[in-house]
């Protein structure tokens, strides 16, 4: 037997994270109802909103379901838009399945195609088990989430927004005994077999990547499945949460949905004005995609959002350090010299009493500490095309550090900004002093 102090830690910390959900879910236990279906020989869990059927025996984390299910439909009545009475009625029976025979032999599989992990059919939620307790609650939540999209609006809409929604509101935290949706994952061990970061990531350096307009396009999930599911979430997190589109998407999809292709034409028909800025957004949008990503501080908005005034040498700018991409709104010649000189000294981190000292840098950034293969905080640039490439992949950085003339080679507008992930902005205090020259070549 080990007895180290280590698997002594471990047990001590299971047993008070056993504790912690009899605590957390304690109304849930005690209100629902459960049986083992004598016909059947399924189990039940019975509560006022969902009655959960299953091979697998119930353990406290399937006894939180109804909770975990109320609370997703308190988030969703707010981000909907609608009043508790809309959702009052509204019920599921939830099955999760271990072994489908045993379903197929109760009979109750019936209307059902087959289905890979899961399936939502009027109010029944169908669910594979999966390999991790996350996933497969994530399962759940989708799967619920396409429920209450047909209860709202008639239906789910064209496949990437209903796939793409379904997920972006069932990734999920649990804080303080609450389920919080539609998150960024802080890291891959919050969200086990999540994967979807993982895939983009290898579609981008595989160059495999679709374009934003081919994923709102996509016909179905069949082709490539994993992928398009999860460029759709991808699309949808961009959408949502961009400040000049957001409002678009919301308008379209409110005025009632189907499962064709009618969204899809409506939404990129209002779009079609501004699209080759659409697709800039996007691409700088997917540049800094990653685990702890901060929409607020990191979503691109191509126009000229630095503040600029002329000067004998060229144009000044101050640089934010607290936000991701900034446009200088300078339209860059591939014909072209460009100098680029910083000035200034930021905080990267905070002080935090007892636990964090503060971290300051300069524009060469901090030689100690690399992120993506360039010193932490140093400045980078990115010359983005105006029209916008048409296609899906990450921007060309250029280390500018204190000071850089280089030959972009290209045509476009030049950005900005310091190398950091978008999970450290939001804890940067200060600017950078950024004087641009810009000459023709001989």
């Amino acid at each position: 037997m080990d007895k180290s102090p280590s698997r002594g830690r471990f047990l001590v910390s299971v047993l008070c994270a056993f504790c912690v959900l009899i605590v957390m879910y304690w109304p849930t236990i005690s209100n629902a109802q459960e049986r083992r279906n004598p016909d059947t020989g399924l189990f039940e869990l019975t509560s006022p909103r969902m009655t959960l059927i299953t091979d697998i025996p119930l353990d406290d984390e399937l006894r939180s379901w109804p909770i975990v299910l109320e609370q997703s439909l308190e988030q969703w009545q707010k981000y909907y838009g609608v009043t508790p009475d809309t959702m009052a009625n509204f019920q599921a029976k939830v099955y999760l399945i271990g072994d489908q025979q045993r379903f197929e032999a109760a009979k109750l599989m019936g209307g059902v195609p087959g289905f890979e992990d899961g399936y939502q059919y009027a109010d029944r939620l169908y669910l594979r088990e999966q390999p991790s307790v996350y996933y497969r609650r994530h399962l759940f939540i989708h799967e619920a989430n396409h429920w209450i999209m047909l209860r709202l609006y008639g239906g789910a809409g064209s496949a990437w927004f209903m796939e793409g929604m379904a997920d972006m509101q069932a990734t999920h935290v649990m804080r303080d005994g609450k389920i919080l949706l539609n998150t960024i994952p802080a890291s891959p061990l919050q969200v086990p077999f999540w994967g979807r970061l993982k895939l983009l990531d290898q579609s981008l350096k595989s160059e495999r990547a679709p374009s934003l307009g081919e994923i709102i396009a996509f016909p179905d999930m069949q082709q490539d499945r994993m992928d398009r599911y999860a460029w759709s979430w991808a699309a949808c997190v961009f959408f949502s949460n961009h400040p000049k589109y957001g409002p678009i998407l919301l308008q379209e999809y409110r005025k009632g949905l189907d499962y064709s292709g009618a969204l899809s034409k409506r939404f990129k028909s209002r779009l079609e004005p501004v699209w080759d800025q659409v697709q800039t957004d996007w691409c700088g949008f997917v540049s800094d995609l990653d685990f702890g990503y901060d929409m607020e501080r990191s979503i691109v908005v191509s126009e000229n959002t630095l503040e600029r005034q002329a000067s004998a040498s060229g144009a000044t700018f101050q640089l934010s350090t607290s936000h991701g991409w900034q446009s200088t709104g300078l339209e860059i010649q591939a014909d072209q010299t460009v100098s680029v000189q910083c000035d200034g000294s930021y905080v990267l981190q905070r002080e935090v009493p007892g636990v964090a000292a503060e971290r300051r840098a300069e524009p060469q950034g901090i030689t100690a500490d690399y992120f993506r293969g360039k010193p932490l905080g140093c400045v980078l640039a990115a010359i983005v095309p105006r029209s916008g490439s048409g296609t899906t992949k990450r921007w060309e950085e250029v280390k500018i550090g204190k000071g850089l003339t280089f030959e972009p080679g290209s045509q476009g507008v030049l950005f900005l900004k310091v190398n950091e992930p978008s999970s450290g902005l939001h804890d940067n205090q200060g600017s950078i002093s950024v004087v641009i020259s810009v000459t023709n070549r001989d």
